[in-house]
């Protein structure tokens, strides 16, 4: 059951703003029928694949690769020439968001730049170094073992996803880490461990961020590929790893019961029931900063509110049996206990009561969000 709102308000003043209606954009018909063209490709990034001198360094039959979005119609690659202008080639492979390509004969430094059918182009924004054939050396680099560990990660968890690996070399090496997603082989991160020592165990972890987005990876299947800074990769199939963005809250059996608009008294519902025992863990769905800890005889019961980390909402659980284990102010990590399942407050039966607000926030001009029934079902099947 929902905590009951009427008379009822939150520690703060409550701000409430309108939702605006938005005009879908892009939709545009040509008069008398025809197709709309499709949106110009953006691209974030390019790295180095295989036969690599770095992750921004190539050679000559170096396979490269362009990130970005809408990049399922681009039909040609240009690199910079060494005589100036530019040279083109076809890709290697093309998707909505990944475009790979061989680096051609007379390529120079420069930033490459994609083309499209309809005239549609864009510029890496990162520079790939070009070198000659005889920079591009693996010595006798030998990746002995790499393994991932935890198996199932979440952005801003309480562990991050690291790799720990061993290799054989005649020295010292500046050691390249790719985290790539399996299935595309799209590569979403890359960096360097320097001066790394031969026959001795490293590890290294890895945040869940884009570096050329600065936000956390999509929900998939991962992996570690480790090689030296200039050579080739390799990886292992214990290197694989899962990642998700979201942690379900509730750490036991549960069921759903009413969601967002169900009837109440002098107001409609504005999040999801979840029931389950009573003294059921809840853990945070997404870490961040706790931004209320209360407690609402009439309504909500006890109760805290979490600043979703570089999400723009907040997360609000409500009837937990006694005081959330955080306070405001604190930072959470995602999967982190903060309190258990109950049934304080305008509650029948044990249950999590949730909410999702948009920006800026719970009752500070944000919104509740019918998506949390979706959001809440998409996390329960993979956590």
């Amino acid at each position: 059951m929902a905590p009951a709102r009427r008379g009822w308000r939150p520690a703060i003043p409550a701000t409430v703003v309108g939702a605006s209606l938005s005009v879908c954009a892009g939709l545009a018909f040509a008069a008398g029928g025809g197709i709309t063209p499709p949106d110009p490709p953006k691209v974030t990034d390019v790295v180095c694949i295989s036969r690599c001198g770095g992750v921004h360094k190539a050679t000559t039959d170096s396979k490269v690769q362009v990130s970005g979005r809408h990049l399922r119609q681009v039909s040609r690659v240009l690199f910079t020439a060494d005589q100036g202008g530019r040279i083109a080639v076809d890709p290697v492979t093309v998707t909505g968001r990944l475009v790979t390509a061989k680096v051609p004969e007379g390529a120079a430094t420069g930033r490459p730049k994609v083309t499209d059918s309809y005239d549609h182009s864009a510029r890496s924004p990162i520079a790939l170094k070009i070198v000659g054939p005889g920079q591009i050396q693996s010595g006798n680099f030998k990746l002995r073992d790499a393994s991932a560990k935890p198996r199932r990660t979440y952005f801003y968890g309480k562990r991050k996803p690291r790799v720990t690996y061993m290799f054989t070399n005649s020295e010292p090496t500046e050691v390249r880490i790719d985290v790539v997603k399996r299935g595309n082989g799209t590569v979403v991160d890359s960096w360097v461990e320097h001066a790394q020592e031969p026959n001795t165990r490293h590890t290294a972890k890895w945040t869940g961020i884009r570096r050329d987005t600065k936000k956390p990876v999509p929900n998939g299947n991962y992996k570690f590929r480790v090689g030296p800074q200039s050579g080739s990769m390799e990886s292992t199939s214990d290197a694989r790893f899962k990642y998700h963005r979201f942690k379900f809250p509730i750490r036991g059996g549960h069921s759903y019961g009413d969601g967002v608009g169900a009837p109440r008294a002098g107001h409609t519902h504005q999040g999801q029931d979840v029931f389950a025992r009573c003294g059921t863990p809840l853990v945070a769905a997404r870490g961040g900063r706790v931004q209320w800890k209360a407690y609402q005889a009439g309504g909500a019961g006890y109760y805290l509110v979490i600043d979703g980390k570089k999400t723009g909402h907040d997360y609000a659980y409500m009837h937990l049996k006694g005081p959330a284990k955080v306070d405001r102010g604190q930072r959470v990590k995602t999967g982190q206990r903060i309190g258990t399942v109950g049934s304080t407050g305008d509650a029948t039966g044990c249950h999590l009561h949730m909410e999702e607000w948009t920006a800026p926030g719970w009752y500070q001009g944000g919104h509740f969000m019918r998506a949390i029934t979706k959001h809440l079902k998409k996390w329960d099947r993979w956590s």
